[in-house]
């Protein structure tokens, strides 16, 4: 989306999201405003450097079964095609879309953790 991320990220080890989005946070907003200042000098002139990118906070929601990830997966998908951007899932760029329908690559590896390749719950000790 132009104005939000979501993204479905699975981690071995429990508490981990938190050190991951504050990396994220931190090397995305680096990375976005060398973009503006460098190809979108004029637009990059009307904003305050200081002015974060991100939101301080995230909001997370545990998922814990493979039919919630698949349920949670397809809303994302949508997303660009609900707001108008295009008009089927698989044309935005962005998108695991095209993995999921056409079985073509995104740029990053796309896999069921461990506990959800086949069953609907995950077996946790959590």
């Amino acid at each position: 989306m132009h104005d939000h991320v979501h993204a479905l990220v699975w981690f071995p080890e429990p508490f981990q999201i938190s050190p991951f989005m504050n990396k994220w946070k931190e090397l995305t907003s680096k990375t976005l405003k060398s973009v503006l200042r460098e190809r979108f000098a004029n637009y990059w002139s009307q904003i305050d450097s200081s002015e974060p990118i991100w939101q301080s906070r995230y909001y997370g929601f545990n998922i814990w079964s493979r039919s919630k990830v698949e349920e949670k997966r397809d809303d994302m998908h949508l997303n660009p095609v609900r707001a108008g951007l295009v008009q089927r899932a698989n044309h935005w760029p962005w998108s695991s879309a095209r993995w999921y329908l056409e079985r073509q690559s995104v740029g990053l590896p796309i896999r069921w953790p461990p506990g959800l390749e086949h069953d609907d719950q995950f077996a946790t000790d959590l």
